[in-house]
């Protein structure tokens, strides 16, 4: 019986997280709805395919997704080869897993991102419904949802990828009427203990996600953005698609570009969904971010060219990306073919080669990734 629900993720620790899963979807009752891909990498310990067994046998349909079963299953796509070992790009394999076996709203998670006690699976099964309620607008076209957090201690904080032109502001939302047949397509969820923020919030010092003091849905026109990630984010069958990961891990000066994949693929999420019906909602369910051990300065390194690129991408998405196909994998490839000419041809002057070369193997797997989901069907 084909699941309505599927959550994946990758990981390359013990994926503890299936055992506080599975007890989250038990208790609310979503058992015969969900089932579970847990995309592996050269570094997963053989425990992962164990865990994954224990919490099938107690009724959670757990899949571990092995780099074995990875290599003979991703033959058939010209993607498959494009996508490095050892890096969070292989959750993609996933969302075609997903994909493939039918699922009607696909979840994406972390591996340290645990449930709390919100209906983690029955939150997430309402994206796709419509949404006949106001809708957010912010005159600036960014909205700050770490607003809805209480912090220890107490600062202004932003999500990672919010645009840096506009921190130190605030929300100033006005509530505006909804389009006709409006549809939530996109929900993130957000995060307590330790937020999604980046290596310059860290490096400022240790913050603390307390309490959320939001409304379970805080939908957003689509004139209005905040940055979408992978942690606790689910999309509807029709939006997998749009919902490219950008491929990391490029060489560039000084080391890599890294760990803004997810959200620059959010990003490009959210610009193939204009003239759609489908927006991106913000609030529950909320997860425990128990993250994983962190070197703040490596991350800035590793996060330091999306950082500084992620204002002049949004300002180009926002003018002058315009998609008119009716579907998705049609969009992803005007999005691709859009990279390659309008970004290239106005990188800032102070980039290296090595950014042009980025967004051109950006468009080259956007275009296999199209491809694959073709293949799959949508």
């Amino acid at each position: 019986m084909n699941k309505p629900c599927h959550i994946v993720f990758t990981t390359i620790h013990p994926p503890n997280i299936l055992r506080d899963l599975c007890e989250n979807v038990s208790r609310h009752e979503h058992l015969d709805e969900v089932k579970v891909w847990v995309v592996g990498d050269r570094k997963t310990p053989p425990s992962a395919r164990d865990l994954a067994a224990e919490v099938s046998a107690r009724g959670l349909e757990t899949v571990y997704f092995g780099i074995d079963e990875q290599d003979e299953w991703g033959k058939q796509f010209t993607l498959y080869p494009m996508i490095p070992y050892n890096t969070d790009g292989r959750r993609v394999f996933g969302y075609l897993k997903a994909l493939e076996d039918g699922c009607k709203v696909m979840i994406s998670m972390d591996d340290d991102n645990f449930p709390t006690a919100d209906d983690f699976v029955g939150s997430h099964l309402k994206t796709g419904e419509e949404w006949a309620k106001p809708v957010l607008r912010e005159e600036k076209g960014f909205h700050n949802v770490c607003e809805y957090l209480d912090f220890q201690p107490q600062r202004q904080v932003f999500p990672r990828g919010y645009p840096f032109r506009l921190r130190g502001k605030v929300n100033e939302p006005a509530m505006v009427a909804p389009p006709t047949g409006a549809a939530i397509g996109v929900r993130e969820g957000l995060w307590l203990d330790e937020p999604d923020v980046d290596a310059t919030t860290w490096l400022n010092g240790k913050v603390s996600g307390v309490n959320y003091h939001g409304p379970e849905n805080v939908v957003l026109d689509q004139s209005t953005w905040s940055p979408v990630n992978t942690q606790n984010t689910s999309v509807r069958r029709e939006l997998i698609a749009a919902f490219v990961f950008a491929t990391m891990a490029w060489p560039v000066p000084g080391g890599k570009l890294d760990r803004y994949g997810d959200i620059w693929g959010g990003y490009f999420l959210l610009a193939l969904m204009r003239g759609t019906k489908f927006h991106a909602a913000f609030g529950r369910p909320l997860v425990q971010h128990r993250r994983n051990p962190h070197d703040y300065v490596d991350d800035l390194r590793y996060e330091f060219w999306g950082m500084i690129l992620t204002d002049w991408l949004l300002e180009i998405l926002r003018t002058s990306f315009k998609p008119t196909s009716r579907q998705m994998t049609e969009r992803v490839l005007e999005l691709a073919e859009f990279l390659e000419a309008d970004p290239i041809a106005h990188l800032p002057a102070w980039c290296p080669p090595e950014i042009a070369a980025f967004l051109r193997a950006t468009a080259k797997n956007m275009r296999h990734w199209s491809a694959a989901c073709t293949q799959i069907g949508i």
